[in-house]
């Protein structure tokens, strides 16, 4: 709609006469100048100078912005507040920003621009991998071209040609054509003449397209990897845009974040010899890109590491500061420390869990403590449960146990409450007096059909955390005899639990002792990237062996780890 067409809405709404909406529609007609609004995408429409004149309670919402306004329109605070300023690491900054200088413009020496083809981020989620890109677009000063398969367009920006000539393709051709464009083709809307007739884009994170010098593409929402024939598909377009590069070539930066290991009963499987890339579930590099492209000279990797409790802090409260400027926020201190110790360092998760926390804190709901509120809305709920799982087996409440020294009445009250209910369980004969154990307060079946986990990641935290609960090697030993029994089926969970339970003292002594993470899980990445050091060095013997004549059936991945100096030197 044409500004001049605004007056007469709000002389409508102030009860003006009709005469004066038949003026005011007759006034200038559109310019050229006028933008078209798409009401799918545009921005909730900011206040005119003459909507401060309506009287009422209209005047009172334009004057008084509600702090909770963005949510309600549906916008998360992740995308209304985009980053002006990292909260990386400088270090991994710096890496980054030498590497896109040098990829497009050559670097102090004007020779690297060509080996400077592929820069692949990788880490946790959440650890501002693509934010990094998006910030040092402004500062180095070109285009960031970024694919999303679920928009059925080639091109992300606004300003982009329309690509609906290949609607009816697989998805994947829609992403070849977006790389083959992409790397090769220019903007014809680069120059400024050209600037009027382009449609209006209302993201916010990139310097206007006439001002572009250069451009780089942004693959996170990479395709179905997984898949066999997706995957050497994918590989033969990378292979083909590193090595074949036109007269400007684009620089490609992939984000690939850690999608981590659950441990499952297969994952101890799979660590040994016999794993298969094929048969892992998690994308990694090396499932990512072949192997000539992997130790080629056109691909570089920077790893990012969690967020930093300090620059989160930091963050989150510039953010908070920002979106309550003409308010309090109710937000404290303690608050932010709750949500820190909850995101484990992916900000992404924070800022989401701030924003929610913000619009349950308002309300103030009655008769809940705000503490217990803010744990209970920001903690992520797998963690939650995992953690409440660990401490019920592992802190071992029997009845009659004396009640903690930082026990609420509540909680005594609650405690004496469930010792009324539990029965005592029967003597046992004097040779099995040892195992006589008073009445459990835990009940496995309950936490068996409430547990977020199988028996085998279970089995993996107990095996990791049991010993800071044991007062004696005896204790210790009871627990490890079930951990090794505990796939017995098909009640291992119970086995597993009930075994720990019985072997652990009671009550177990308070010393803070904090549940960890199971080092399983590195340990079998760093096996994991063993084997495939291995599986290359056996590829490149193989290659070698057919022109030398070499015995190859000798040459197995076991006795390439074990042996292989014997081999080479018999």
């Amino acid at each position: 709609m044409p500004k001049s067409q605004k007056p007469s809405s709000t002389a409508k709404k102030a009860g003006k006469p009709a005469s004066q909406k038949r003026t005011t529609l007759k006034l200038e007609p559109s310019t050229a100048n006028t933008k078209r609004i798409n009401p799918l995408t545009a921005p909730p429409p900011t206040p005119s100078s003459s909507s401060s004149e309506v009287k009422g309670k209209a005047k009172e919402i334009v004057k008084e912005p509600s702090p909770v306004g963005e949510e309600a329109n549906g916008q998360l605070w992740v995308d209304l507040y985009e980053p002006q300023d990292l909260v990386v690491h400088v270090r991994k900054v710096e890496n980054v920003r030498t590497w896109l200088q040098e990829a497009l413009n050559g670097g102090p020496s004007g020779k690297l621009r060509k080996y400077r083809r592929l820069l692949v981020l990788t880490g946790p989620s959440g650890t501002a991998k693509s934010a990094t890109i998006r910030v040092l677009s402004k500062e180095l000063n070109f285009e960031v071209l970024e694919w999303s398969s679920s928009t059925g367009s080639t091109f992300t920006n606004a300003q982009d040609v329309s690509s609906s000539w290949i609607a009816d393709d697989s998805n994947f051709t829609k992403f070849q054509l977006f790389l083959e464009r992409a790397s090769k083709c220019q903007n014809v809307f680069n120059s400024s003449s050209g600037s009027s007739s382009r449609k209006p884009s209302f993201s916010n994170s990139t310097p206007k397209p006439s001002s572009f010098n250069h451009r780089v593409i942004l693959l996170e929402d990479l395709p179905n990897i997984l898949h066999a024939n997706t995957r050497s598909q994918f590989h033969d377009v990378i292979r083909f845009l590193i090595e074949t590069p036109g007269p400007e070539p684009v620089p490609i930066v992939i984000v690939l974040s850690d999608s981590g290991t659950r441990g499952e009963a297969g994952d101890e499987r799979l660590s040994s010899g016999a794993w298969g890339r094929d048969q892992d579930g998690a994308i990694d590099i090396r499932t990512l890109l072949p192997k000539d492209v992997l130790h080629g000279p056109y691909i570089h990797e920077i790893r990012f590491n969690p967020i930093a409790p300090t620059l989160m802090k930091k963050a989150l409260q510039a953010l908070v500061t920002k979106h309550y400027a003409l308010q309090k926020s109710p937000v404290t201190g303690q608050m932010f420390d709750i949500i820190i110790e909850s995101s484990n360092g992916d900000i992404r998760s924070a800022i989401m869990a701030l924003q929610f926390a913000c619009i349950r804190l308002i309300k103030k709901p009655k008769g809940r403590d705000p503490q217990v509120l803010m744990e209970s809305i920001t903690r992520r709920e797998q963690s939650l449960a995992l953690f409440h799982l660990m401490g019920k087996v592992l802190f071992n409440k029997r009845k009659g146990d004396p009640p903690n020294p930082s026990a609420t009445a509540k909680d005594i009250k609650k405690d004496q409450e469930i010792d009324r209910k539990l029965m005592d369980p029967p003597l046992l004969p004097p040779h099995l007096s040892e195992h006589d154990r008073r009445a459990s307060r835990v009940d496995v079946n309950t936490i068996y059909a409430d547990s977020p986990i199988d028996s085998s990641l279970f089995s993996l935290y107990i095996h990791q955390n049991f010993t800071q609960f044991c007062t004696d090697v005896d204790e210790c030993d009871g627990i490890a005899d079930c951990v090794q029994r505990y796939q017995i089926n098909p009640y291992r969970f119970h086995l597993l639990a009930l075994g720990t339970l019985h072997s652990l003292p009671t009550p177990v002594p308070r010393l803070n002792q904090k549940v960890y993470k199971p080092e399983f899980f590195d340990n079998l990445k760093k096996e994991k990237e063993a084997w495939e050091g291995v599986r290359d060095v056996r590829s490149w013997i193989v290659d070698q062996g057919a022109e030398s004549g070499w015995d190859l059936g000798a040459w197995t991945p076991i006795a390439i780890a074990t042996d292989g100096e014997r081999l080479l030197h018999p």
